[in-house]
Formats: structure tokens, C-alpha cells, sequence
């Protein structure tokens, strides 16, 4: 059992699962486009996650609960280096034209990690836009990439899904900002700090209502298009109105970073 709680600590702080729920939503955006499995793909997601997210929660400009961790340090980091040679061997199978589309993420997330700006701040530091910056990464990342790799098309189901996937994002963040209240600094003015825990949730569920009412825009809606996306809307509002200030410790580094798998998942099972 000890063992497991050691392993399972490692596969959250490491940045595993995180980088799973990338993959899922990339694997998704395969399933309902119809976009050539490209593995190659997969590991860019997978490595870059780990050392993106990794960089941002060991650096010094993280001041979560997250710098507080010690004997697994090292093995993290060597974790990050393997990881982030996968990452940089993975861009030799892309052509160039394909990483124009990639840039924008690295390029995001360099300088939401790293402390370029004055006063070693990073884009993680500027107030109010953290949360929509992580959107619009993953967005980028999880649907038009994917899309740019396969040559397909960008129509305008492709540009409604990247809409939905940036608002799912946003919203699957909101249950981390009513946790950090007690974490991040009142210059952040995240969104509990400016409105308060109840209005966030309520702005999340609009957010969610938004995104569900953004599947009518797609041409030739199936069936399992429309349950999967309804599925996640309420499992989504279930875990943003359960969300606390004082929450268990894998509430949401485990249970809600597990909801774009469960969404994969589902879609899946109704295929």
C-alpha cells in the first residue's frame, strides 16, 4: 500500500496525469473529426505537458503548496529531462508548415512558465488573464494542432469545437482557483478573488451552458455528439458546485484533471 501511495504521489506531481488529459483531448479531437492517429503526435503532447507543467509548479515563480515537496524532487526532474528529450525528438517527424501551428503553444507556454517579463513576473503573474491563457492553450493544442498534423480542413465545426474546448478548459480551471484562494496572491485577481466562490461557480455554469448551445452550430450532429457533450456539461457542473476552498488533496489534481479522460471515455462508449 505504501508503495501504491508512493507511486500514485509520483504519477500526480510528476505531471502524468495532466499530460493524459491533454492526450485524451487530442485523441477526442481524432474520434470526431475522423483524423489519422499520428503516435508521434501523442509524445509531443505527452513530453511537452510534463515539462510545461512541470517548469511552472517547480520554479521559483510558482508560490503554491506545490514547492513544498522534497524527497521526490529529484526524480521528477530527471523525469523532465527524459521528458523533454521525447519532446524534442518528436518535432523531427513534423513537417514544417505543421510546427507554424505548434509554435503558439510554446511560445505561450514559455512565457507563462518563466519569469521574462519585469520584475520576474510571467505571464502566470499578469492579473486576470491566467486562467484564459491555459484555455487558449489547450485549445490550440488539443484541437487545432491535431487537426494541422492530419491536413484536415478547418471548418466551421472544427472552429466551434476549438471554442468549446477553450471554454471547457476555462471552466475545468475554476474548481483550482476556488482552492488556491488560500495560495495565490490577491494581485492575481482571479476570478473567486474578484466575484466570490458562489459567482464563480454561477459564471462557470453559464460558461457551460454557452458551450453546450455551441454543438447546434455543427453541421450533421449525431446523436453521441449531443449525449457525450451533455454527459460532460453535468459532470463538469457537479464537480465545479462541489468545489471548496478547503477540498481533499486529489479533488482536483486527480479528480478533475480526470474529467477530459472521462470525456474521451464517454464519447467512446457511445460511438
Amino acid at each position: 500500500m505504501k508503495q501504491f501511495q508512493i507511486f500514485f504521489k509520483f504519477y500526480i506531481n510528476s505531471s502524468i496525469h495532466v499530460a493524459i488529459a491533454i492526450c485524451s483531448l487530442v485523441i477526442l479531437t481524432q474520434f470526431k473529426f475522423g483524423l489519422q492517429f499520428r503516435p508521434e503526435l501523442l509524445i509531443f503532447m505527452f513530453s511537452g505537458a510534463i515539462v510545461g507543467y512541470n517548469i511552472v509548479k517547480y520554479t521559483s515563480v510558482s508560490n503554491l503548496y506545490h514547492r513544498r515537496l522534497t524527497k521526490s524532487m529529484k526524480a521528477i526532474q530527471w523525469f523532465t529531462v527524459l521528458s523533454a528529450l521525447f519532446f524534442l525528438g518528436s518535432i523531427l517527424y513534423f513537417e514544417i508548415g505543421t510546427l507554424l501551428y505548434m509554435i503558439p503553444v510554446v511560445i505561450l507556454t514559455a512565457l507563462y512558465a518563466l519569469p521574462i517579463f519585469p520584475r520576474g513576473k510571467s505571464l502566470r503573474n499578469v492579473a486576470r488573464i491566467k486562467i484564459y491563457i491555459i484555455g487558449l492553450v489547450w485549445a490550440i493544442a488539443t484541437v487545432v494542432v491535431p487537426s494541422a498534423v492530419a491536413e484536415a480542413d478547418f471548418t466551421l465545426a472544427l472552429w466551434v469545437e476549438t471554442l468549446q474546448r477553450f471554454l471547457f478548459i476555462v471552466v475545468v480551471m475554476l474548481p483550482f482557483e476556488i482552492r488556491d484562494l488560500q495560495y495565490d496572491d490577491t494581485s492575481l485577481q482571479t476570478i473567486p478573488q474578484l466575484v466570490g466562490i458562489t459567482n464563480t461557480k454561477i459564471f462557470g455554469s453559464a460558461l457551460m451552458i454557452i458551450f453546450l448551445l455551441l454543438t447546434l452550430l455543427k453541421s450533421q450532429i449525431e446523436l453521441h455528439e449531443i449525449y457525450s457533450t451533455l454527459l460532460i456539461t453535468i459532470l463538469i457542473l457537479l464537480f465545479l458546485w462541489n468545489a471548496k476552498k478547503r477540498q481533499s488533496e486529489y479533488y482536483c489534481s486527480f479528480w478533475v484533471e480526470s474529467v477530459p479522460l472521462f470525456w474521451l471515455v464517454i464519447y467512446i462508449a457511445l460511438l
